[in-house]
């Protein structure tokens, strides 16, 4: 139930009639004259709006109201719409608008949509104090004498009947008269009116400063995020170009030494260790970069008022190899592969690098277990057999349950062992498996520079699972 009160002239059955065909517009399948709309479906339109005194009749203004009124209470629903205008006139003023709040219980205990515009102070206090009854007044524009035809829900009207009068050229002694006639309840009911739409007015323009506010943030923190981004990128692409320009220049200082070195044996064995060191060395390089790039990150969100959440409480025995763990710096998990002291080795993506340990924040997911028939025993790491030849060097190693990169880095410092000692041929037991060991093994022995040839055990020691190896003399 909407009361819907202000000024004569304000547009006040204007609102009942445009509501009343919306409704049939709608329901007749014809378009609705709104931005949006959304109505529901009514079993009929009850409407009391106009002046039908009749003397023939023997009407009066009242009369016929109250006539309406009765039929309209005869065939109300609960899916019926109820249009009524200037409820309670026609009558004392006192009496027409208790008998308006009794008919507005009424229709309300029907629980039907209603829509009724008034007058009455006692009808306006009714919508503000009652159950499922909202006020609702008309915009007037008091400075040119017309309606706005804005309504506006929540707060009531007020009649500006004596201020209407001054405008229209009432004599100024007439219109203090009747100011000072007003019962000193009506003045203050009026002041407050005037207080509410004040309010109402401000609170408007300060939503409109608001939501102007919150846009003009939102376009200086998408230009503050892309700033930061744009700034992070130049930082990232400096170190990387730093840690080109060294390992190009290390590159370069080893090219120059091996080069000056002439005898054949001793300039092989340099190459190799050269390049092992080499290898080791842009390992290093390579850590140092990401930590870089991890603390850039870290810095950068500081910078922008990112707290890191607080660490998840865990116990080292959780960290086991290949468990998903988070780290500070890091948006997505990373894996976990060792514990090494107060750091720990981790794996993300192509990169493998240490980090201290409390800079992990939490551990999501342990790494799956092995599915095995055989009982459980410890996991041993890579063994070498220990049959000695000449200088002590072992013949022959053990890289069975390697991946590649681990299998060709411990075959590599065993082929340079090898060499030291004079051997002239060694076995590689990689066993069959799926045959990927096998293979990079075979390409690694390939551009060897201490390898002659290699080529498979025969069949009855062992076939394809043992390699063996012709180093060079």
């Amino acid at each position: 139930m909407l009361v819907i009160s202000g000024p004569n002239t304000g547009g006040k059955t204007v609102a009942l009639k445009t509501t009343g065909m919306a409704a049939l517009a709608a329901q007749s399948g014809i378009p609705v004259a709104a931005q949006r709309a959304v109505l529901p479906l009514f079993d009929r339109v009850l409407v009391d709006i106009g002046d039908e005194q009749s003397i023939a009749a023997d009407l009066s203004t009242f009369s016929a109201h109250m006539l309406n009124l009765k039929t309209m209470l005869e065939e109300v629903t609960p899916s019926s719409l109820v249009l009524v205008d200037e409820m309670g006139t026609g009558t004392a003023p006192e009496e027409g608008a208790a008998l308006a709040v009794a008919l507005l219980d009424e229709f309300r205990a029907t629980n039907c949509m209603v829509l009724a515009t008034t007058h009455h102070h006692r009808l306006k206090t009714y919508a503000s104090t009652t159950p499922g009854v909202v006020n609702a007044a008309v915009e007037f524009d008091d400075v040119n004498l017309r309606p706005t035809y804005r309504l506006m829900v929540g707060v009531p009207g007020g009649s500006s009947g004596i201020a209407i009068a001054k405008r229209l050229g009432i004599a100024a002694g007439i219109i203090q008269r009747a100011r000072a006639l007003l019962s000193p309840e009506s003045r203050e009911a009026a002041d407050l009116i005037a207080y509410l739409h004040r309010s109402r007015d401000e609170l408007d323009r300060m939503q409109k400063q608001m939501v102007e506010e919150r846009h003009a943030l939102g376009e200086e923190r998408k230009k503050l995020q892309s700033e930061w981004v744009e700034r992070q990128q130049r930082r990232i692409k400096e170190l990387e170009a730093q840690f080109a320009e060294m390992q190009k220049r290390f590159d370069e200082n080893v090219a120059r030494v091996v080069e000056a070195v002439k005898e054949r044996e001793l300039r092989a064995q340099i190459e190799k260790t050269a390049r092992r060191k080499m290898q080791d060395a842009r390992g290093a390089a390579r850590e140092e970069l990401n930590a870089a790039v991890v603390q850039t990150i870290s810095e950068a969100q500081s910078d922008l008022g990112i707290q890191a959440g607080s660490p998840e409480a865990f116990s080292a025995d959780r960290l086991q190899p290949g468990a998903k763990i988070r780290v500070r710096g890091f948006s997505k998990p990373v894996i976990f592969r060792r514990l090494d002291g107060s750091s720990v080795e981790i794996e993300a993506g192509p990169l493998r690098m240490k980090v201290a340990l409390d800079e992990i924040t939490g551990v999501e997911g342990t790494a799956p277990a092995a599915k095995s028939s055989l009982p459980a025993t410890k996991l041993q790491s890579v063994t070498v057999t220990s049959q000695r030849g000449e200088g002590g060097a072992s013949d022959e190693i053990n890289v069975i349950g390697m991946t590649v990169e681990e299998a060709t880095d411990r075959l590599d410092k065993f082929l340079d062992d090898a060499a030291l000692a004079h051997k002239g041929r060694i076995r590689i037991i990689h066993g069959h498996g799926t045959g990927a060991l096998r293979k990079g093994i075979g390409v690694f022995l390939a551009s060897h520079p201490l390898v002659e040839k290699h080529s498979f055990e025969t069949e009855e020691h062992g076939g394809k699972a043992i390699t063996i190896v012709e180093l060079q003399t």
